[in-house]
């Protein structure tokens, strides 16, 4: 008898659990997002693909973008300057950590014996 045979079929976790995917998607909400390009990064790595790549250099645009504007606006700022600082934020916090939640694979089910997706 061959002991591959009796081995129980594991299931198929492409790169980890439900808690790496709400860590990644929680990272830019953490640190307001000053590490927005990071869990494009880790994705784009992971998958090396140049749609993940793609998404890594947005992020990374956002964040240089929202860096320079943060460093030239005054402390006391108005209108425009002020929806351009609100718009990279949220760029940068939410966009980032949906991105994330939504392009890190979920677990997939193992399949059944007849090799159907259970």
């Amino acid at each position: 008898m061959n002991p591959a045979e009796n081995a129980a079929p594991r299931p198929l976790r492409p790169y980890g659990t439900w808690a790496a995917r709400a860590g990644l998607a929680l990272l830019p909400f953490a640190t307001l997002g000053l590490l927005c390009p990071v869990p494009s990064l880790v994705i784009a790595l992971r998958r090396r693909r140049s749609a993940d790549w793609a998404a890594f250099a947005v992020f990374g645009a956002v964040w240089v973008s929202w860096v320079i504007q943060l460093a030239t606006t005054p402390d006391t700022t108005h209108g425009t300057r002020f929806a351009a600082d609100v718009l990279l934020i949220g760029l940068s916090t939410a966009g980032a950590a949906a991105h994330a939640w939504r392009a890190w694979p979920a677990a997939r089910k193992s399949p059944n014996e007849n090799g159907e997706s259970a």
